[in-house]
């Protein structure tokens, strides 16, 4: 399983789940996609602490 570190409302997190970062001719790019953004950022907010994030089942959920 591959997690995805970066930065959601000002604070590095890591996405457990439900993001991958793009790949363009076989190297990592700077961006990555995200399942659900919106849904990410409400969660953050609402998580203020969490430092992880993972997408399961439809719904983005603090996991530390």
């Amino acid at each position: 399983m591959e997690s995805v570190r970066t930065v959601v409302l000002g604070k590095p997190v890591f996405l457990l789940t439900g993001a991958k970062s793009r790949k363009t001719k076989g190297h990592a790019s700077a961006s990555v996609e995200v399942e659900a953004p919106e849904q990410l950022l409400e969660t953050a907010r609402r998580n203020p602490d969490a430092v992880a994030f993972g997408f399961v089942a439809g719904s983005w959920v603090a996991a530390a």
